[in-house]
C-alpha cells in the first residue's frame, strides 16, 4: 500500500515572502509599463487628430471658390500644410481628401512608435470641414 503524503504544519515554516514580493513587484511593473503606453498612443492619436483638423481648414479656406472647395487646390495645399508640420513621433502615411459641394473631408494615417512596442503602429483619423455662403 503506497504511503501517505502528509502535508507539514504551517505553523513550522520558515520561508521567505520574497517571491510574493518579487511578483508583486513585477506585476507592478508590467502595469506601468502597460498604461505608459496607453496614455502615449491617446496622445499620438490627439495629436493627429489636431494636425488633421488645422491641416484641412488650412487646405479648405484656401481652396474656396464660390464658396465651394475645389479638390485640386484643397490637395496642394494639404501637401503643402503637411509637408511644413513638425509633428514629433508622426510618420504620415496616406492622406485621402474628398470633396463633396461645399463639405470637404479628409482621412489622415500616420505610423507611431509606441513606447512599448516592436512594430510601428499605423492610427487613422478623419476631419470634416464645411463652408457657408451668407447672403
Amino acid at each position: 500500500m503506497p504511503k501517505r503524503f502528509k502535508l507539514p504544519h504551517l505553523g513550522q515554516d520558515n520561508g521567505t515572502i520574497a517571491p510574493l514580493i518579487a511578483g508583486y513587484l513585477a506585476l507592478l511593473a508590467m502595469t506601468f509599463l502597460l498604461s505608459a503606453n496607453v496614455v502615449s498612443a491617446m496622445a499620438l492619436a490627439n495629436r493627429l487628430q489636431g494636425v488633421a483638423d488645422l491641416g484641412l481648414i488650412y487646405a479648405h479656406e484656401r481652396s474656396l471658390r464660390v464658396g465651394e472647395p475645389v479638390l485640386g487646390p484643397l490637395r496642394s495645399n494639404l501637401d503643402h500644410y503637411l509637408g511644413n508640420i513638425r509633428a514629433k513621433g508622426l510618420e504620415i502615411q496616406s492622406v485621402r481628401a474628398s470633396v463633396a459641394g461645399p463639405k470637404s473631408r479628409l482621412e489622415l494615417c500616420a505610423q507611431v512608435k509606441l513606447p512599448i512596442s516592436f512594430q510601428r503602429q499605423l492610427i487613422c483619423k478623419r476631419s470634416s470641414a464645411q463652408s457657408y455662403l451668407i447672403p
